[in-house]
């Protein structure tokens, strides 16, 4: 007998009641993703901001290296998070979590507006924002698996791709508010200011949208899957033991398919502002302008793509954006690196193709991977873990190459071997069956 595929689970989604997503849903979802990329999106805008306030030191080089490790600390805390949450989540619904992660994110996001820099408080104020980072990191971790499987489980199942994909849409979407905040203030503001007090203004507009977030996530429905779960007494009692006993080829899998997206995403999201500002040398406002536009064009390409999913199966979309990741980040990177304007736009848009693919994909096959009673355990504890080893480094790890090997080019090295490994494992433990015809 064969031995079945650990994604041969997508072909055959958990038999629950299919009740159409209301607005309401998508709405609350969204705006609690939204929230917690909001944040990463203004801590990446600002890295040159926040590495002289934070770490002064007489090499810049060295002070934004210090500011990509801060920013790399925001995802030690995730697989902690999506163990906290994702049991949470697992044993007692998706709300309580999604309402709690919302809540966390959204008040340290306001704290950081009005923590003191370095002048004001020495060591104690990189400490300070250390510790905000990691909270933050707790909460993403809770947010997105299970946002994401909250999402999925109220959708029609010949839908499940394009609805998965709000979740990343609406993340990303975060990421294009927080750019285009930082792009006003640096247009507005001269840069005295921008670098005195002004920095702070995109971490407190965090405010409206933790109300919004936390108000529409109270009033939300529970998911239709985890009330039959919950109807039929049939949740695990320890969703972390059932995960790793009878699901770890699922995980090992998942966290696979991390690697190529984790790099390439992290790259086109939080390293491209600093590479095009620091490397190339593009004035703030162009470079803060290219970055919303190519980000933008994303958001939408998200959704594109998670509707071929469905058409095409998760597989189709998956090899597509592996072998895009593979061939595009070194002539994306090259085109980039031209001076001007366009060729940095041009060269964002070249990348955000595979990173779209991935994102209108992944979120659907993720929560498909695993049973209703530990979808929550397993979506996020792996995309955690995949995200705070790849994602979370990939900045400084870029950033490190280029000092290292003195090649402007060299980070598109690293997301072409990413891209690479994450080819191999879907080739080798996804299913050919297209999940959204069986």
């Amino acid at each position: 007998m064969s031995q079945s595929s650990p994604l041969d689970a997508v072909s055959s989604p958990p038999a629950a009641a299919h009740v159409g997503l209301s607005r309401r849903s998508v709405v609350a979802a969204g705006t609690g993703n939204a929230l917690e990329f909001y944040d990463f999106a203004i801590f990446a805008s600002l890295t040159p901001v926040i590495s002289q306030l934070f770490f002064p030191s007489g090499d810049p080089l060295a002070a934004i290296l210090s500011t990509l490790a801060l920013y790399a600390v925001g995802f030690v805390m995730r697989p902690v998070g999506a163990i906290v949450f994702g049991r949470l989540a697992d044993r007692h619904g998706r709300r309580i979590p999604l309402a709690i992660s919302v809540l966390i994110m959204g008040v340290t996001t306001v704290l950081i507006g009005v923590m003191p820099t370095y002048a004001q408080a020495g060591v104690l104020a990189p400490l300070l924002l250390c510790v905000a980072r990691l909270l933050q990191g707790l909460s993403v971790g809770g947010e997105f698996g299970t946002s994401a499987s909250f999402l999925v489980e109220h959708a029609p199942r010949q839908r499940r791709g394009l609805y998965g994909s709000f979740a990343f849409f609406s993340s990303t979407a975060g990421s294009v508010l927080g750019a285009l905040v930082v792009l006003v203030l640096t247009i507005w503001m001269p840069a005295e200011a921008l670098n005195g007090w002004g920095w702070r203004i995109p971490f407190l507009l965090g405010f409206p949208l933790l109300a919004i977030g936390l108000y529409l996530r109270y009033r939300i429905a529970e998911s239709p899957e985890f009330e039959a779960v919950k109807a039929e007494n049939a949740r695990a009692r320890s969703p972390l033991r059932t995960l790793f006993r009878e699901h770890w080829q699922a995980f090992l899998t998942l966290i696979g398919i991390c690697i190529g997206f984790s790099v390439a995403s992290a790259t086109a999201q939080a390293f491209v502002l600093t590479y095009i500002r620091s490397v190339v040398g593009l004035p703030a406002v162009q470079a803060l302008t290219s970055v919303v536009l190519a980000t933008t064009f994303g958001v939408f390409m998200v959704l594109v793509f998670g509707h071929l999913s469905d058409r095409y199966g998760r597989r189709a979309v998956l090899l597509f954006a592996c072998v895009l990741t593979v061939v595009l980040p070194y002539p994306s990177m090259l085109v980039m690196g031209s001076a001007g304007f366009g060729s940095a736009l041009l060269g964002q848009l070249i990348l955000w193709v595979p990173v779209a693919a991935f994102g209108g994909a992944i979120p659907a096959l993720f929560a498909e991977l695993f049973p209703t009673k530990v979808r929550a355990s397993g979506f996020g504890i792996g995309y955690g873990f995949g995200s705070a080893i790849f994602a979370g480094t990939a900045p400084f790890v870029a950033t490190l190459l280029i000092e290292l090997t003195g090649d402007t080019l060299s980070p598109a090295w690293y997301m072409t071997a990413a891209g690479l490994v994450t080819l191999v494992v879907v080739l080798t433990s996804v299913s050919v069956r297209r999940s959204s015809v069986s």
